[in-house]
């Protein structure tokens, strides 16, 4: 199975709210939804109510779901795109006609054939960020291999990616790495000890920081390394091989490498919500701007 269609259904990143309303309805009850002996309930007070519980959810993710419309286009992802993509999916499925197929959909809580169009063109959008359609090939698995079971590292965090790069800056020049971890690091268990962590194997580590020390060379300085607690400047100071045969962890190593994908197509979606411009017109609304604030 293709790696976006496992992702579509395990870790889709993205949950599209549709909406309709019917403004074209004419006549003096019009706008009455409800007739009741206690009295009516009219469109207006049912679409405030609605407002007033779900409206800022359903306004984000209609955001959210605009910006990756508008992604797909600068992409040129067409129409033709996600067609292929769906005669796949109905292909792995085994689904003989269009009604076994959407109702094997629903059983992974896809209802019908827009909300799966939504989905796929949200996932080929999102492979396109990273630059690959979603596969892991035996290649990249063979090369996680060789960069061994475990490496040993050290790190400064710091909070901003500027002093990141200044102490980069420092490092090439010949200062200490340990020095300047004690005297600049945010993380007290490590600063302490010069920065040192120790070895550590996949999984251990927050998937950006394992990502970017396992790709390191023993010795090499990495670049900022965004996570939840800062900005990492890693160095690599050792690694041990695996003690068990290639076959023995290719599925592991499958499952780390599936791990990073979605990662990082996470982390280009977050980038784009970041950049987007929003003036929200609606005063109701105005704290659906701070969901889109730069963190």
């Amino acid at each position: 199975m293709k790696k976006w269609m496992v992702l579509l259904f395990a870790s889709l990143l993205l949950t599209v709210a549709a909406c309709t309303n019917d403004t074209n309805n004419t006549g003096t009850d019009a706008n009455i939804v409800v007739e009741t002996s206690a009295g009516n309930i009219t469109e207006e007070e049912l679409v405030q109510a609605l407002k007033d519980q779900y409206g800022e959810r359903v306004l984000t993710e209609l955001i959210e779901f605009k910006v990756m419309e508008n992604e797909a286009e600068s992409l040129g992802i067409s129409e033709d795109d996600i067609d292929a993509e769906i005669e796949s999916l109905k292909e792995t499925f085994g689904a003989t006609n269009d009604e076994q197929f959407y109702q094997m959909l629903a059983m992974q809580q896809i209802n019908g054939e827009e909300d799966l169009r939504n989905r796929v063109m949200i996932q080929l959008v999102l492979e396109g960020l990273v630059g690959q359609g979603g596969e892991i090939s035996d290649e990249d698995i063979q090369a996680e291999y060789d960069r061994g079971e475990e490496v040993e590292a050290r790190h400064i965090v710091v909070s901003d990616e500027e002093t990141a790069l200044d102490l980069i800056d420092q490092i090439e020049a010949g200062e200490d790495f340990a020095e300047l971890a004690q005297e600049h690091s945010i993380d007290p268990g490590s600063a302490q000890e010069g920065g040192d962590l120790g070895f550590f194997k996949r999984g251990t580590m927050l998937v950006p920081f394992e990502e970017a020390a396992f790709h390191l060379e023993i010795g090499e300085i990495s670049g900022p390394v965004r996570t939840q607690y800062g900005y990492h400047v890693i160095e690599v100071t050792d690694r041990n091989p695996f003690d068990e045969d290639f076959e023995d962890v290719e599925e592991q190593l499958r499952g780390t490498l599936q791990n990073r994908l979605v990662n990082q197509m996470s982390e280009r979606q977050r980038d784009l919500f970041r950049d987007i411009e929003i003036n929200v017109v609606d005063s109701q609304f105005q704290s659906v701007e701070d969901n889109f604030q730069v963190d």
